[in-house]
């Protein structure tokens, strides 16, 4: 299927259909190789792309040496003039990679009496989004949206590169999948929806500083992203600075409102606290061993566990933390081996997760002898993991069997490849742009406390199953499902509360008033951000 997609960087115009390369309105001559390459380096904006990567999609099937590989950039690099020691467009990584630098727009063209994407800011498009064996998504016909109209512009703020790119930077393109559906359907208030991406950098002090260049510079009308609790904190005061809205999408350890955030993802009672009985009733496991990567959600995450097992009379033998993005889990993994634990509770987030579970399996700690119950682990994280028998707690599953979500698996498989997978945060994201785009609708208006007013009622049949928003709290109901994980690297649901959970943002173990104290001291020891 052909690719309409034009591609717009700076001056420079990518036409893949012609294989042609413009600078303004004059044509830049350019061998079909060097063409291919600026190609897929376009189509992956501001991720460092491996060499390996590269010359695996460009040369597929042939032995191509990374020599060859460094003249074809140096000719890019002429051609855009460019240079290593003063780079605008291309960024070298030693003996890694490149990154392409720019900022990338989508530009629409017919082909076939059909039209493709509206214009579109973007600065990631997924993981091998747009890889050239994979399948592109179908053009759409024309609806009538008024496109000379300013543009509704929202942002999309999630870690594109660094330790938690692993789990973000599929979110990204779940919500921007959502955003382009809405403008196939004719747009919000008859105009088109404008996603301006933004990398967080696995860093709180980045997502503050790209929150305030956002709303200020891009004037955007909510916020979708963030995953790491200490990135949202961070973000927050921003986003109440301005009363503008942001969206989250992933599950977390509760303990907050603010009226300028809407939850997607699960409260502690619609995860956490269910899982943890689950596993005291169902799999009759006494003694656990708790891990986690070392900020607050993990260490709040930790203390509702251990509320838990005060309740149910199970018992806390170890909890041990890495610090964020870690490798080194040797330590970690010997403690566990020696612990005599029936159960590893996990809340270890990014790719330490990798390190984690890999040494475990090199000591011979499998699934059968100490299972292990994640809170952050997904279908994208187990692309990288052969952790067969472990179970996962979330909202959603890939494998959920419901028209809703066959429909919305089918949708990211063509527009993204089907080696590609869905996961509870990428589903929460697009359920909360829907949920947006139809309180959007309702208010008749893109102002942020507009939106606030009719969000707080809104429902939506989602993959998941129906959710709605608690117009008390400003968290979503949802359905608490356990997961165990299987050879393919999807999972099986072994238990459903069937209905959706009032959301709880502060367990009844303690009074609000504790729980805000816990989590004052917890931040008050946090080292300060750095940027």
């Amino acid at each position: 299927m052909l690719d309409s997609r034009v591609f717009v960087f700076g001056q420079y115009r990518i036409d893949p259909i012609n294989q042609e390369l413009w600078r303004g309105a004059e044509k830049v001559e350019v061998r079909r190789k060097t063409f291919e390459v600026l190609l897929y380096l376009v189509r992956n904006p501001r991720r460092l792309i491996p060499r390996r990567e590269l010359l695996d999609n460009v040369w597929p099937g042939t032995k191509v040496s990374n020599s060859l590989l460094r003249g074809y950039i140096w000719e890019l690099r002429r051609v855009l003039g460019d240079t290593a020691t003063a780079s605008h467009y291309l960024e070298t990584f030693n003996r890694r990679g490149y990154r392409f630098m720019p900022q990338v727009w989508i530009e629409s063209r017919l082909v076939d009496g059909f039209e493709g994407d509206v214009a579109r800011a973007v600065t990631d498009l997924g993981e091998n989004a747009f890889a050239p064996e994979q399948p592109q998504p179908a053009p759409l016909r024309h609806l009538p949206v008024n496109y000379r109209a300013l543009p509704l512009r929202v942002g999309v703020l999630h870690s594109l590169s660094g330790t938690m790119a692993y789990s973000e930077s599929p979110v990204v393109d779940a919500t921007l999948l959502a955003l382009d559906e809405i403008n196939h359907r004719g747009g919000l208030l008859g105009r088109r929806v404008e996603a301006i991406v933004a990398d967080g950098r696995s860093n709180g002090t980045a997502f503050a500083r790209e929150a305030e260049r956002l709303l200020v510079e891009h004037k955007v009308s909510t916020l979708f992203g963030c995953w790491m609790s200490a990135h949202r904190k961070q973000l927050l005061p921003v986003v109440e600075k301005y009363d503008n809205l942001l969206i989250y999408p992933v599950q977390y350890e509760g303990l907050e409102t603010s009226p300028n955030l809407f939850y997607t993802g699960a409260a502690p009672n619609q995860q956490i606290i269910p899982a943890m009985r689950w596993a005291f009733g169902f799999l009759n496991r006494r003694r656990w061993f708790l891990v986690g990567s070392d900020y607050i959600f993990p260490r709040v995450a930790n203390q509702i566990v251990r509320d838990q097992a005060a309740r149910l009379q199970a018992e806390i033998v170890a909890e041990l933390y890495i610090p964020s993005g870690s490798l080194e889990v040797k330590d970690l993994v010997t403690a566990v081996a020696s612990s005599r634990a029936d159960l590893i509770v996990n809340t270890i987030n990014g790719d330490s997760n990798i390190a984690f579970f890999r040494s475990l399996r090199t000591i011979g700690a499998t699934s059968t002898q100490i299972p292990t119950l994640s809170f952050s682990i997904g279908e994208n994280e187990l692309r990288n993991l052969d952790i067969s028998g472990d179970y996962a707690a979330w909202n959603y599953f890939q494998s959920i069997d419901r028209p809703e979500n066959r429909v919305f698996v089918g949708a990211f498989h063509s527009r993204y490849g089907p080696q590609r997978v869905t996961s509870d945060p990428m589903e929460a994201s697009y359920l909360g742009v829907n949920l947006w785009a139809q309180a959007v609708a309702e208010a008749g208006s893109s102002k942020p406390a507009d939106i606030r007013s009719a969000l707080r009622h809104q429902s939506f049949n989602a993959p998941e199953g129906p959710v709605h928003i608690d117009s008390e709290n400003q968290h979503t109901w949802k359905t608490i499902r356990i997961g165990q994980i299987k050879d393919d690297g999807q999972f099986e649901i072994v238990y459903s509360s069937e209905k959706p959970i009032r959301p709880e943002p502060f367990p009844d173990t303690r009074s609000k008033q504790d729980w805000q104290r816990f989590v004052d001291r917890l931040m008050s020891a946090q080292p300060k951000p750095s940027c």
